[in-house]
């Protein structure tokens, strides 16, 4: 009995064990079948993540490749843009200054007003080595493609002109009759010219001895009265012998212009030179004479350096100003050639569409309908030869200037094309003469005159710079017609509070708008008086006959009857 239950347990145990291993040979297969399974879908995760891997690299090298263009571009621009100039950095940091005032609520003006002002007195001129603000734009290629454009519309002017001529006359026209009649007798211009120069240098020598006598003479006051009559007396002797020269050699329109303006030049150089070295000199003289150099030896800059400011392009003396290190003649000529370019320019402006506007005042009655339409087709045309002559004097001829005597600061002129207001552009527009208003017209009016009161050193400056215009548009052309002294005097300071407060965007358009209006009424007036004078010529013997306006009397305007304004819906 006990073997027959050990042996059943033993075949009992057997057969459990068989059951076991069946099991644990099930659980197997699934578990190398699940190992599979992973390990597959390992694999497959990880061959992906390698397609993922190479597929980022690849982008991160394109976004890379491209991000290292775009940055050799902008540094290529910004390079090219030269920000070392000073006013490209104002322009760059425009916006960023006017958050700032803006968060700090208008306390950053504040503080430039106080920086502005040392010791009570206003700032003095710097002068700065610096690019001209278009020849820093012109480097980039989208600025200069518009002076390509301009450059093919002086050709496509010029070839207007000429076959306009040939078919409608039978004749060749190069758009030379407005050069040749306005430059006429230049020779006896630039002899004028010498002789106003060698006016001029006898200034040097009349203030060395104005020095000199004043540091031994008893009577100081009695001897600088004197000086400051004489000095005065110079000045308008010298404007009159100009003015008079000018009528009396009977010069062209354009060479009178010339010899005018190169007068207000020299009246300005004298009186900077003059009021430049009048507070060294008097410091100087009043010193005791025990100090080893002579007093009116150090009182009085060097004659060279005397000379050197009556030719360089500024109006504010200094002894000493940034120079360059060489002339760059292929800058010169590419400037000259500007110049000539430019005159070319205005002379097929005033060919192709002010000359046949206007030639016919003073030969016959004018319609008031003409009148209008000559006016207002004066716009464009002026517009136009606005702009070329800031580009032919203040940027193509005083850089050539600049280049031959290696004047470095040729800040000539700032982005008055973005002003907004009229205080602006008048400030940007032409930085040469500004300067000299700034510094010995409206410095010495606040600081001296009218202690403080801004405004009207504001009315001083603006009536010197009127006076100034309308002497040399009044004798180049001979008859007194105040558009520019109203357009100065009345105008200039009406807009200077009309546009103080405007936005910038309104602002630059009404500036824009009324530099355009402005400028075509300007010319289109002086051409109808200019031409109504020559074709209808008057006595000249009293000073009434260039004091009224010849285009009003002799065959002047006629209102016809006829001409209504008519509603929109009736035009129909």
């Amino acid at each position: 009995m006990s073997e027959l239950n050990s042996s059943t347990n033993s075949a009992s145990g057997s057969s459990s064990c068989g059951s076991s291993d069946g099991e644990s040979n099930g659980v197997g297969k699934r578990a190398q079948r699940e190992l599979k399974e992973e390990v597959v879908k390992d694999m497959a995760i990880d061959k992906m993540r390698e397609k993922m891997d190479s597929l980022v690299h690849k982008l991160e090298k394109d976004v890379e490749r491209k991000l290292d263009l775009l940055v050799e571009d902008l540094v290529g621009e910004v390079k090219l843009f030269n920000l070392k100039n000073y006013k490209l950095r104002e322009l760059f940091k425009e916006t960023s200054s006017s958050s700032i005032s803006t968060a700090d609520g208008g306390s950053s003006s504040s503080r430039g007003r106080n920086r502005s002002r040392t010791g009570g007195k206003l700032p003095d001129k710097e002068f700065v080595a610096r690019n001209s603000l278009l020849t820093d734009l012109f480097e980039v290629k989208h600025i200069k493609t518009i002076y390509h454009i301009f450059v093919v519309i002086l050709i496509i002017m010029f070839l207007n002109t000429v076959v306009h001529d040939f078919v409608d006359r039978g004749r060749i026209n190069l758009g030379f009759r407005p050069i040749v009649a306005g430059f006429g007798k230049f020779h006896i211009a630039l002899l004028l010219w010498s002789c106003m120069q060698i006016a001029t240098l006898c200034v040097y020598p009349s203030f060395c001895l104005w020095v000199f006598v004043r540091k031994d003479y008893e009577s100081r006051k009695v001897w600088d009265i004197s000086s400051i009559f004489g000095l005065v007396l110079y000045q308008c002797t010298f404007v009159a012998f100009v003015i008079k020269a000018v009528l009396w050699l009977d010069l062209p329109p354009a060479s009178s212009v010339a010899v005018l303006m190169e007068m207000t030049r020299f009246v300005m150089k004298v009186h900077a030179f003059v009021r430049s070295n009048i507070p060294r000199a008097l410091e100087r003289t009043t010193k005791s004479s025990s100090e080893d150099k002579p007093a009116h030896a150090v009182a009085v800059p060097s004659f060279s350096k005397f000379i050197y400011f009556l030719f360089a392009p500024t109006l504010v003396y200094r002894d000493e100003y940034p120079r360059t290190k060489r002339i760059r003649w292929s800058v010169v000529f590419r400037h000259v050639l500007e110049v000539i370019g430019v005159i070319f320019y205005i002379s097929f402006i005033f060919e192709r569409f002010l000359t046949p506007l206007f030639d016919r005042f003073g030969h016959a009655e004018i319609s008031s309908g003409k009148f209008v339409l000559s006016l207002f087709g004066s716009v464009m045309p002026g517009s136009l030869s606005f702009l070329c002559g800031f580009y032919c004097l203040l940027h193509a001829w005083m850089n050539a200037s600049s280049e031959l005597l290696r004047f470095a600061d040729r800040l000539f002129y700032r982005d008055w094309w973005n002003a907004s207001s009229f205080a602006e552009y008048i400030r940007s527009w032409n930085v040469v003469v500004h300067d000299w208003l700034y510094t010995y017209i409206y410095k010495d009016a606040v600081e001296h005159v009218f202690k403080d009161c801004r405004f009207l050193a504001t009315v001083l400056v603006f009536t010197v710079s009127a006076i100034f215009h309308e002497v040399i548009l009044a004798f180049a052309f001979r008859f007194f017609f105040p558009v520019m002294f109203v357009q100065f005097e009345f105008m200039g300071l009406l807009l200077m509070f009309v546009t103080r407060n405007m936005s910038k965007d309104v602002g630059n358009i009404l500036l824009w708008l009324m530099l355009c209006i402005g400028n075509g009424i300007q010319l289109s007036l002086y051409n109808m008086e200019y031409y109504a004078r020559r074709n209808c010529p008057v006595s000249g013997e009293s000073l009434v006959d260039y004091l009224i306006p010849v285009s009003w009397s002799c065959n002047g305007i006629s209102h016809n009857p006829n001409w209504t304004i008519s509603a929109p819906w009736e035009l129909n």
